[in-house]
């Protein structure tokens, strides 16, 4: 691929998880108890630390998407968006390997399907995206 379009993909990359990633913590942010439950119902990290993540969570994801769209700490910022991709994949596939019959949370805290199969795909989708994103950026590709 040649520079050109590295760079395009870059801008493309960065501007949709950007996008992506304020979209999802609006919902989560205006609801942080319901938020703080499915959290919870992913039996990872028990009640306590569940409403402290639900509460931290979207801050994060919001401030991601920022830097992300503003191209500020670009290597820092496609890093902690690759990690964010990893652990939701993560998450959303150990919950579907133990059965557990739960709403994602991903975007919305109400209305949102259980986890399947198609979830883990768009997660999987999401991590190689954002994989390639931290590999064309700390190839120097600005």
């Amino acid at each position: 691929m040649n520079r050109a379009w590295q760079k395009w993909l870059i801008i493309v990359l960065r501007l949709g998880f950007g996008s992506l990633l304020i979209f999802a913590s609006i919902d989560k942010i205006q609801h942080p108890h319901t938020f703080a439950e499915l959290v919870e119902n992913y039996r990872v990290l028990g009640e306590g630390l569940s409403r402290w993540v639900a509460v931290w969570i979207p801050y994060l994801e919001a401030l991601t998407g920022l830097l992300l769209i503003l191209f500020i700490w670009k290597e820092a910022t496609v890093v902690m968006n690759c990690l964010l991709m990893l652990i939701f994949l993560i998450l959303v596939s150990q919950a579907y390997v133990r059965g557990l019959d739960i709403r994602c949370g991903c975007f919305f805290v109400e209305g949102e399907s259980t986890i399947g199969l198609l979830k883990i795909l768009e997660n999987l989708l999401y991590a190689g995206l954002a994989f390639l994103l931290v590999e064309l950026t700390m190839r120097g590709v600005k």
